[in-house]
């Protein structure tokens, strides 16, 4: 299961963690809480680190020029573990209408991998963080939804604290 991470604003990791990567093959029209309907592009994204990895589903809004991201609910899990969870994501992308492909940024050589991930606008900061869309907080959340999500920002935490 994979819960929205509100805090989140772009993955500005080195391209050297990101072990594999898939990216929708068109734009599919969505809607996400505090936007209007847009065209929005899907990433997968596994990130490694020793023996840990994250997956990480990237969703940028075309319109808005935001990206909204998506972690599994349990946070990052032992590499050994991350192919399923990896393939829970690609089902998930997917249910959504997107046709994700392999962009063998396994493959790439260092320089490219870096000019690459560099270009793709989940990687970078938005433009404008205080536009007209951005969603606000809701005052009242369900507890169970609070705690599942502080877990993953803990997880999270962890996870990139230690690259």
């Amino acid at each position: 299961m994979f819960i929205q991470h509100k805090n989140l604003k772009s993955l500005s990791i080195p391209a050297s963690k990101v072990t594999h990567l898939h990216a929708a093959s068109s734009s599919v029209q969505l809607a996400f809480a505090g936007f209007p309907p847009q065209l929005c592009s899907a990433y997968l994204v596994w990130v490694s680190s020793g023996d840990k990895s994250l997956i990480v589903i990237g969703f940028y809004m075309n319109e808005s020029e935001r990206s909204i991201f998506f972690v599994p609910k349990s946070g990052e899990v032992l590499s050994s573990q991350a192919l399923d969870v990896y393939q829970e994501g690609l089902n998930f992308v997917e249910s959504m209408g997107f046709v994700l492909g392999e962009t063998d940024f396994h493959l790439m050589a260092a320089a490219k991998k870096e000019r690459f991930w560099a270009s793709l606008p989940i990687s970078q900061l938005p433009k404008n963080l205080t536009g007209a869309g951005q969603a606000e907080p809701s005052p009242v959340e369900n507890a169970k939804i609070r705690e599942s999500r502080e877990l993953s920002l803990i997880s999270l935490g962890r996870f990139l604290a230690g690259m």
